[in-house]
């Protein structure tokens, strides 16, 4: 009897431990003061590395177009300093001699001949033939006058002695030509020009666009016409002379003669105010039967009731 209380003590304690209130583990609650912060600081990191990535981009940016501009400059300054020379290639002067000597001495009874000899001289796109030439003609001497850059291409000019009929002419003409290395080719038919001044003076003279074709038909028809008076002028005028007729004039005072010019040799392109024209000539050095092929291009603005020559070039 004395072990009863015991048990009791023991009975009353488990009683108790199962009563005891179970636990409910705290629930994690976020801090949303905390989390816009931690947001905010992201956000605002995303935009300084954002910013200074586009700072440095502007940065190269501004870099790059300073050096083109200094590239430009320099080669400006090259092509000055080396016009008139043939020390941008020693081949060139070779190259040239031998093009000039195949191309102005030809042989009518083979004409076909004389058209694969020169033909690859010449870029893909530039077209010739060899109907041009009507009589037999010989290279007597080729003076290399100077190199030039003439609106950007490099052009050889040469004071050409020619024999034909007997008789023996002068001529000045410009070759246009590229080069790659040690890969020359002549991209334009070589053409009548003034000579120029060997100490470093640049003309412009050198066509190189195109443009979709002008469709109003009459303002196409009064170009032509004037393009078709502004060539007849142009041959057989004096530079002073032609300074009525373009902001740039230049005449061949009749070193050559206009052979023809029709208006399907004329293509109008630019707006109806400020029109381009691109044509064909066929020119006879004055005194001879010697022709050539000649290609022009005029900038034209609109003046009253006809037109002013902007820009001249030729190819």
């Amino acid at each position: 009897m004395r072990g009863l209380p015991k048990l009791k003590v023991n009975f009353e304690y488990e009683r108790k431990k199962k009563e005891k209130a179970v636990k409910i583990p705290k629930a994690h609650v976020y801090n949303l003061g905390r989390v816009r912060k931690i947001v905010a600081f992201v956000l605002i990191g995303l935009f300084l590395y954002f910013g200074y990535v586009l700072f440095l981009a502007n940065a190269v940016a501004q870099k790059n177009r300073v050096l083109r501009h200094s590239v430009t400059s320099l080669t400006k300054k090259l092509d000055e300093a080396s016009a008139g020379t043939t020390s941008y290639n020693p081949i060139v002067g070779q190259y040239l001699a031998n093009f000039v000597t195949a191309y102005y001495t030809f042989d009518k009874d083979k004409a076909d001949d004389w058209l694969k000899q020169v033909t690859p001289y010449f870029a893909k796109n530039v077209t010739i033939s060899n109907a041009t030439n009507t009589d037999n003609m010989k290279l007597i001497q080729a003076k290399l006058n100077g190199i030039f850059t003439v609106d950007s291409i490099k052009t050889a000019q040469y004071n050409l002695t020619i024999e034909t009929n007997g008789k023996q002419v002068t001529m000045i003409v410009n070759v246009p030509y590229t080069q790659d290395n040690d890969k020359l080719t002549v991209i334009g038919l070589p053409y009548v020009a003034n000579e120029i001044d060997s100490v470093g003076q640049v003309g412009k003279a050198r066509f190189d666009k195109t443009g979709r074709t002008l469709n109003d038909e009459a303002v196409t028809n009064k170009v032509q016409k004037f393009t078709k008076q502004f060539v007849q002028k142009y041959v057989s005028s004096s530079t002073k002379d032609m300074s009525l007729l373009m902001s740039d004039p230049v005449g061949l005072d009749n070193a050559v003669e206009l052979v023809s010019l029709e208006d399907s040799d004329i293509k109008v392109t630019g707006s109806t105010k400020k029109p381009i024209v691109t044509a064909k000539i066929t020119v006879k050095l004055q005194g001879t039967n010697i022709t050539q092929v000649q290609t022009i291009y005029l900038e034209l603005k609109k003046q009253a009731s006809t037109y002013f020559v902007t820009k001249f070039l030729q190819a």
